[in-house]
């Protein structure tokens, strides 16, 4: 079952009668979402107001759909789960605001929630730590530091009987989930995996660009990481022969350093046949769906230099990015 994010809640609401019993519910939540997601005045009243949400959303929950017990009434100990593009709580799904609401510790990724919005939600003894990983930055947290955390907290269900391993975008969707849930099957630890929105796919939508266009003969698209495995850029690591590659659009994520988008430009325009030339449209979107959201368009043969015009020569990435390349790219279909 697909459930209402809160955000859709925040905008509907008005609309619904106050006399239904649900409704009630969906106008209280949306009452406190709201106050938590324009800052409480103090921590006190924060910690009493994310409480208060966390009944709530349980409550309305309750009255929506069945819960998370399994045939033997048990619930999962630990949940991996996608937060979309987002970094609002208030735009989660209500399942997850619920989950949220019940937390002990909550093991986060850069491109996930950040953790004041995550303590808007969470309990205030929940444990809210980060574990980001950003390609070249010595600060993020090795794969297998994660894993052990993850078995650590697992192995105390009655000091931590709750986990969420948060996840930017989608959980699987190059989002490393497999080397968790095989740890995870290695020591028997129940889990479930909760999916989101890819920022392959809602990156360029957020922009006012679809991947697929009727009027531009635009039928289908393909979604490649533009950083492989040994971090190396896919455009200099000549795997790729992108002429042969059927389709109309391409997204690239992990695309944000300005080196690696100039060789995976040129690779293109370079590949056999021409589909891909120095003239097709293409565009850059940072921080997709965010506040800070920027885009630059231009076509393969400027897209780099467009960047430095305007954010200077010196300037040498500008991740987190989405890369979309094809003539949908020229499009700006965005409202207000």
């Amino acid at each position: 079952m697909v459930r209402p994010s809160a955000l859709a809640i925040c905008s509907l609401i008005g609309g619904v009668s106050s006399g239904m019993g649900v409704a009630d519910g969906f106008s209280g939540v949306r009452h406190k979402m709201c106050s938590l997601s324009h800052g409480a005045r103090n921590r006190q009243q924060a910690t009493a107001l994310s409480s208060s949400v966390g009944d709530d959303i349980n409550a309305l929950l309750s009255r929506l759909s069945p819960d998370d017990t399994g045939i033997d009434g048990s619930q999962p100990q630990l949940y991996i789960i996608g937060t979309g593009l987002s970094n609002e709580a208030i735009h989660l799904p209500l399942s997850t605001l619920a989950i949220l609401s019940r937390a002990s510790v909550v093991l986060h990724d850069n491109l996930s929630l950040p953790a004041d919005e995550i303590r808007k939600v969470v309990p205030e003894n929940c444990i809210v730590q980060s574990v980001g990983k950003r390609g070249d930055d010595a600060s993020s947290v090795p794969q297998s530091e994660i894993d052990k955390l993850l078995i650590e907290y697992c192995e105390e269900p009655d000091k931590y009987p709750t986990i969420l391993r948060l996840k930017g975008g989608d959980v699987f969707l190059f989002g490393r989930a497999r080397t968790e849930i095989d740890v995870l099957r290695e020591n028997n630890i129940s889990y479930k995996v909760i999916p989101n929105l890819s920022s392959a796919v809602a990156g360029p939508h957020f922009a006012g660009i679809p991947l697929t266009d009727t009027l531009l003969n635009a039928q289908s698209f393909a979604v490649f990481s533009g950083t492989n495995a040994a971090g190396i850029g896919i455009g200099a690591d000549g795997g790729n022969d992108w002429g042969d590659i059927g389709v109309d659009t391409l997204s690239f994520l992990m695309i944000g350093r300005l080196d690696k988008l100039g060789q995976l430009s040129q690779s293109l325009v370079n590949s056999n046949g021409d589909r891909w030339t120095l003239e097709t449209p293409c565009a850059i979107v940072q921080s997709a769906g965010r506040v800070e959201q920027r885009v630059w368009r231009a076509n393969l043969d400027t897209i780099v230099q467009e960047i430095r015009n305007d954010l200077g020569e010196e300037c040498s990435t500008v991740s987190p990015a989405i890369f979309v390349v094809g003539r949908v790219a020229s499009l700006n279909l965005k409202g207000m």
